[in-house]
């Protein structure tokens, strides 16, 4: 993908995450509720993975060292579940709700833009890999991230830990994912959203090929 094709995709990104939060605003302006707001917290945590791949690929890859490249990976990754973990808030739609059709827009827009910030920032994370060592260790690496996401969505939605809590609260973070292991849920959220985003990612690839 060209610089003027990055640039583009760079500003209808920006575009919908600002369809987003308005739809979440606009929803407030009209209900005087702020019962959705909580996604534009969401929404900024799934920017920030996006954010990360942005900076590091601005970057000269090739001098880059090993510490700082492994650095913002490890950060990247730590927020990277953040981006598809919106899929899950479609737990919160009520169908009562008098604005049912405006919600579930607000949710699937919502979902939509932080799953593409997701695989995007994947896209990007994906190339470095491949370009510093070879296209194997890109994809090994590609579908092992997607699994982690899997699991981290899982940690998020039903044990209810966030990011902060691999600084704040790292033991019982470990504790609790390893028990985790023995659960049924968390292996079915673990395989079933890292095949979704392995596959969503394939496409990705290909579309990427065909621009």
């Amino acid at each position: 993908m060209n610089r003027t094709s990055l640039t583009k995709l760079e500003s209808t990104m920006l575009l919908l995450i600002v369809f987003s939060a308005f739809l979440t605003l606009l929803r407030v302006q009209i209900t005087q509720n702020l019962s959705y707001t909580f996604l534009l917290w969401n929404l900024f945590l799934a920017v920030i993975p996006y954010m990360i791949s942005e900076y590091t690929r601005r970057l000269d890859i090739v001098n880059i060292t090993k510490f700082k490249l492994g650095s913002l990976l490890l950060f990247w990754l730590f927020f990277l579940p953040n981006a598809p973990y919106i899929i899950t808030d479609f737990i919160h739609f009520k169908t009562e709700s008098s604005m049912v059709w405006y919600d579930l827009l607000l949710l699937f827009v919502n979902a939509v833009t932080g799953l593409l910030l997701g695989l995007l920032s994947m896209h990007t994370f994906y190339k470095i890999v491949c370009s510093k060592w070879n296209i194997s260790i890109g994809n090994y690496f590609s579908v092992g991230v997607f699994f982690l996401c899997g699991f981290g969505i899982y940690l998020g939605r039903f044990l209810r830990f966030n990011t902060w809590d691999i600084i704040f609260s790292p033991l019982d973070l470990i504790k609790k994912s390893i028990l985790s292991f023995q659960e049924t849920t968390a292996w079915l959220i673990t395989l079933g959203f890292g095949f979704l985003l392995w596959m969503l990612f394939e496409v990705v690839k290909k579309i990427n090929r065909v621009i």
